[in-house]
Parts: structure tokens; C-alpha cells; sequence
């Protein structure tokens, strides 16, 4: 009741305060997030494309009585249609007290922010689905993904990125669980 409460106070003055903003303000934030949201076009140039791969490292937090316990992966990715990416990553976690090993290969799918925004500009929301392999027994698991990747260095290729990716993740016997962790990519 109290997040809904919350919810409720912060969504009504986040309004408030944008009615208040005179109409150059108004024209200024809605440009601004429309640069946010590319206009989807075919990938013309080697840059679009967006490949990269990486090493996530983080925290799975199942429902339940298992305890949170550390997850590791890797992932590759490219953009095949500006803004879509699609992708790939296998992670394992071993469940805290359990001594269950989970371990995902995963494939997914994200829309890619872009714009002048700071953080805005290199997030991505998207959907991530595939087999889960807990103690010889397959199951299902599927979810939503949410993260971004700051790159290092100021370059369109060749560089390195740190970002935070979240997702949970729905399964179809096990425990669900709530994942989150530091990503490092390569981006070619």
C-alpha cells in the first residue's frame, strides 16, 4: 500500500511540475526525448551494427528460501536494425544453501536508447528468453531486461563500456529470480 502511495505522490508532482514549465521549456524536453528515440532505419554504416561482447558479474536473488548468491556470465550482441539489438548470453549462479547450479543460455532482444541525454542515450530495455539447466533437469526461463553501457573512451568503434544490467527472470519449475550486476564490453 505504501509504494502504491508513493508511486501515486511522485507520478502527480513530476505532472505538476511539468505544467508549470513555460512553453519553450516544453518544446526544449520534448525535442529532447524525441533525440531519445531513434527513428528505426536499416544499418547503413559498420558502426550501426553495434557488435560487441562482454563479461557480466552480479547478484541473483531468488524468490523464496534460497539466499542471493553471486551470478557470472558472457554475452555478444549486435544491432541488426537501428534501434533493435539482438543477443546472446549463457550465465550460471550457484543458489546460495542450496548447492543447486543454474545455469541460463539465454537469447534477447532490446530497444536502444539514443540522444543527448547522458544515461538515457546508451540504455536499452528488452526481453530475454531460453533454456535453464538446474541440476541435469532443463526448464524455461523468460523475462525483462533493463540496463545501460557508458563507454570508456570517446569513440564510435574499438572501445570498452561499463554499464548495470537488472532483469528478472520467470522460470518454469525453480525459483524466479532477480538479477542484477556490472557489465564490461568490447564494442567492435
Amino acid at each position: 500500500m505504501f509504494k502504491t502511495v508513493l508511486t501515486i505522490a511522485v507520478m502527480t508532482t513530476s505532472l505538476s511540475a511539468f505544467a508549470q514549465m513555460s512553453k519553450e521549456e516544453k518544446s526544449s524536453a520534448r525535442s529532447r526525448l524525441e533525440g531519445s528515440l531513434p527513428e528505426p532505419q536499416a544499418v547503413e554504416s559498420k558502426d550501426q551494427y553495434r557488435l560487441h561482447m562482454g563479461l557480466t558479474a552480479g547478484v541473483s536473488s531468488p524468490r523464496g528460501d534460497a539466499d542471493s548468491s553471486p551470478e557470472f556470465g558472457i554475452n555478444v550482441g549486435f544491432q541488426p536494425y537501428v534501434p533493435f539489438g539482438l543477443g546472446a548470453e549463457v550465465i550460471t549462479a550457484e543458489l546460495a544453501d542450496t548447492n543447486i547450479q543454474r545455469t541460463s543460455i539465454l537469447a534477447r532482444g532490446t530497444y536502444n536508447f539514443g540522444g543527448d541525454i547522458p544515461v538515457l542515450k546508451s540504455s536499452y530495455l528488452g526481453v530475454t528468453a531460453g533454456p535453464m539447466f538446474v541440476d541435469g533437469k532443463t526448464e524455461f526461463a523468460t523475462g525483462p531486461l533493463a540496463g545501460f553501457d557508458i563507454p570508456l573512451q570517446n569513440q564510435t568503434s574499438n572501445f570498452l563500456s561499463l554499464g548495470l544490467q537488472a532483469k528478472y527472470l520467470w522460470t518454469t519449475n525453480t525459483q524466479d529470480a532477480l538479477s542484477a550486476g556490472v557489465a564490461l564490453k568490447y564494442w567492435y
